[in-house]
């Protein structure tokens, strides 16, 4: 039998008298220098957990049958089934071998001592990833891609992925929005925690035994009572065009963007790029719905950046983030996405579907709008250059638009005097309804298959 033990932050004295006993009657006590330094009393055979776990797996092998007396206690920290040894045991010697008694997790005492609840966290382990420095660089991108989808997350570190380098990382994804803590040495003399933005973390160093919290900043706080607000809560696409800040036309309209946007394919933790942003109306309900995702708003021009903003506050979205460059150059560092939405590119729409197409997930999605015949063509023949498989989507929307008649005005009454004015006004009627014809609009849509792509760009 293999009992897997966790050990709190308290060391030996986070153990009940039962465990101690246990421990006291090993065959062979087996966990990391420090655990095992809290049982200098144990005479029998001790095995330090190094890198390479296969290397107990001999030692275990002979007290892992249960028709021999002898047991083995593996020490763990904390919880072993939370981010721990126990799930790598398991799949080797099977679950009726083994027997399990956790303790508090290092990642419940960091939330403890930032007094937040971790009931809506999300978590993940960067501990023992990452050996050569194409897997460093590949564990700190899929880390970052990974936290950006969620408002709070715990982060276990180590030597390698430290807290000063996910910061840098996540701000150079534009991902700044974050408060950060640090818990160090968590039950020791030299305990400390550290608060602070993102930036505050990039010259820091922190002992080798730490947690990283990252809590998206707004997060929890009640969404303001606007009636925009309460226009998103319908949990339906179609925010109307007066509700956006915006001018000149440079938006999206309402009902080409709720088909743009059933064709994004969006799920509630996609991470989307929106290229040529305008004032945000795709960003905004993207970022709506994919409510533990990422929404980048890509856009070049300073006032339309300003609507972004401007409307950003208006239906208090915390997982948009605006970013004042021009595609595609200005994709550089961003997490790679699973849906992408090109609302503008003009004559760069070829180098932005090519930048876009590499940087997409597998399975991902690209969308394309187009008002003008160039720009489908340019789009079509780019996603067929691009492996991409391509539907075309032809939308022609004519609205109502109400226009007054006026009742003919006897020819005896002048314009100008008193008795002319009240009859002008009384005899106004409710008007016309006429349908006045928006401009065809193309969206394209191209699926990147799940296996690679043979890229066909000179």
């Amino acid at each position: 039998m293999i009992y897997i033990i966790g050990v709190g932050i308290e060391g030996k004295s986070s153990l009940s008298p039962k465990v101690l006993k246990l421990i006291e009657n090993a065959s062979i006590l087996i966990g990391g220098r420090r655990h095992l330094a809290c049982f200098p009393e144990f005479k029998k055979k001790k095995v330090v957990i190094g890198s390479d776990l296969n290397k107990i797996i001999k030692v275990l092998t002979p007290h892992s049958s249960l028709l021999t007396p002898n047991y083995a206690v593996v020490l763990a920290t904390g919880d072993p089934n939370f981010f721990g040894i126990a799930d790598f045991l398991i799949k080797r010697f099977g679950k009726d071998k083994m027997e399990m008694i956790p303790n508090v997790s290092t990642m419940q005492e960091a939330f403890a001592r930032i007094k937040d609840n971790w009931n809506d966290a999300r978590f993940l382990s960067l501990h023992g990833r990452g050996k050569s420095s194409r897997q460093k660089k590949d564990t700190i991108k899929s880390a970052i891609d990974e936290i950006v989808r969620h408002n709070k997350i715990g982060i276990f570190t180590d030597p390698e992925n430290t807290p000063s380098k996910i910061a840098k990382a996540l701000l150079d994804k534009g991902a700044k929005n974050y408060r950060a803590y640090v818990c160090e040495d968590l039950g020791t003399k030299k305990e400390n925690i550290t608060e602070g933005a993102l930036a505050q973390f990039l010259r820091k160093s922190f002992s080798p035994l730490n947690v990283m919290v990252l809590i998206r900043q707004g997060h929890g706080q009640e969404e303001k009572k606007s009636h925009a607000s309460r226009i998103t809560h319908h949990g339906t696409f179609g925010i109307p065009d007066s509700e956006f800040a915006h001018s000149g036309g440079m938006i999206t309209k309402e009902e080409v963007r709720v088909i743009s946007l059933s064709k994004l394919n969006l799920r509630h933790d996609s991470i989307l790029w929106d290229i040529g942003a305008g004032c945000g109306s795709v960003s905004i309900e993207a970022a709506l719905f994919a409510k533990t995702g990422t929404v980048f708003a890509i856009e070049k021009e300073k006032q339309r950046i300003t609507y972004i903003e401007k409307n950003k506050a208006k239906f208090n979205v915390k997982n948009l983030e605006i970013v004042h460059k021009t595609a595609p150059d200005g994709l550089k560092g961003l997490p790679a996405p699973d849906t992408v939405f090109i609302g503008g590119g003009g004559k760069d729409i070829e180098r932005i579907i090519n930048k876009c197409s590499k940087e997409l997930k597998r399975g991902g999605r690209i969308v394309v709008n187009a008002i003008t015949i160039e720009t489908l063509s340019t789009a079509v023949k780019s996603f067929k250059r691009a492996g991409l498989n391509t539907e075309i989507i032809s939308v022609n929307i004519a609205k109502t638009k109400l226009v007054p008649r006026i009742k003919h005005v006897p020819a005896n009454i002048k314009r100008g005097d008193g008795a002319g004015s009240t009859y002008l006004k009384e005899g106004v009627e409710t008007g016309l309804n006429l349908f006045n014809a928006l401009n065809p609009v193309f969206i394209i849509v191209g699926d990147k298959p799940h296996e690679p792509l043979a890229h066909k760009w000179a």
